[in-house]
């Protein structure tokens, strides 16, 4: 049956946005390759056959956008409006954030680094985009073993490639390792070395910010802080980034002792575009460290952790 055929290309999307089957699926079941499959979807958004459309719209509060413009110039902030309830706050926010993702990745290859947590399962669940066979998503610091949640990393980057059928890859080790010896010997291991070889190529990446409340929640972790960040005052930490503690001036503060698994800092922050999106007020603090040590490239949140932000800004 010709690619043209407005039955086919019904059923085909009909299995891929409604009935959430994978191109694995989908290729066993019509005896189609992959690559067809990528073009019958978007034949069928061409065509009209299938009709994406956004339920509720985000807006962004432009004043406040160029208040934060001239506070933090290095970080492209895009702060959207509340709505009338939290919950529908965070959809706009994740909804948006899928859109400003997807419509960075939808021209050109690109190789995203993703780390974990809510917020990144959030946007990935709202993504409601043709394929993406051109991107690879990859881990660039090892696992952060909250092995009893969705939002783990592992998770993260294989829930990313399977919505935009794109590839992935995972780097199989914890976040942290305390012995240097050990450490720097896993670099040669393999499939870490490949995963870590690719991740080097990263044009993009894709965060939420974090805070030492967030690593206190996993049990391996909190019982070994004080190892983890032996010269760190757990008091000073603001925020947590790629892995590692910074305080509210952006300052990292385990840089004499940086037990993490995976790519270095200057690395990671030489990475052209730096993606982070943060949806709760709790996380002000958070968000100035990194707006003031310039670890981000973009931020996208809410208008009322915007506000928090500035008023959090003047007392300090």
């Amino acid at each position: 049956m010709p690619a043209t055929d407005p039955g086919l290309l019904a059923q085909i999307s009909e299995d891929y946005y409604l009935n959430k089957l994978s191109f694995g699926e989908i290729s066993e079941k019509y005896q189609v390759s992959r690559y067809l499959i990528n073009k019958y979807l978007t034949e069928a958004v061409k065509t009209g056959v299938v009709k994406i459309e956004i339920a509720s719209t985000a807006s962004r509060n432009s004043q406040l956008e160029q208040v934060f413009k001239e506070k933090f110039p290095e970080t492209s902030c895009y702060i959207i409006q509340d709505d009338t309830t939290a919950t529908a706050t965070e959809e706009l926010l994740s909804n948006y954030s899928a859109n400003f993702v997807i419509k960075h990745l939808e021209k050109d290859p690109h190789i995203v680094g993703m780390t974990w947590g809510e917020t990144m399962y959030s946007l990935i669940d709202a993504i409601t985009s043709n394929p993406l066979d051109q991107v690879k998503f990859t881990q660039f610091v090892g696992e952060n073993m909250k092995y009893n949640s969705t939002a783990g990393s592992v998770r993260i980057v294989e829930r990313a490639a399977k919505k935009v059928a794109g590839e992935f890859l995972t780097l199989p080790a914890p976040l942290y390792l305390l012995d240097d010896t050990i450490r720097n010997g896993l670099y040669e291991a393999a499939s870490i070395k490949r995963t870590l070889d690719v991740a080097k190529q990263m044009d993009t990446i894709l965060t939420g910010l974090g805070t030492i409340a967030s690593l206190e929640s996993i049990a391996i972790w909190n019982q070994n802080l004080n190892l983890l960040f032996p010269d760190v005052r757990l008091g000073e930490v603001a925020g947590m980034v790629y892995g590692r503690p910074y305080d509210i001036n952006g300052n990292i503060l385990n840089t004499e002792s940086d037990k993490t698994v995976g790519l270095s800092l200057n690395t990671i922050l030489g990475v052209k575009k730096r993606i982070g999106v943060v949806r709760s007020k709790s996380k002000a603090s958070a968000a100035i460290g990194a707006l003031r040590g310039k670890l981000l490239t973009d931020l996208i949140m809410s208008e009322s952790l915007a506000y928090r932000i500035l008023n959090q800004e003047e007392g300090i």
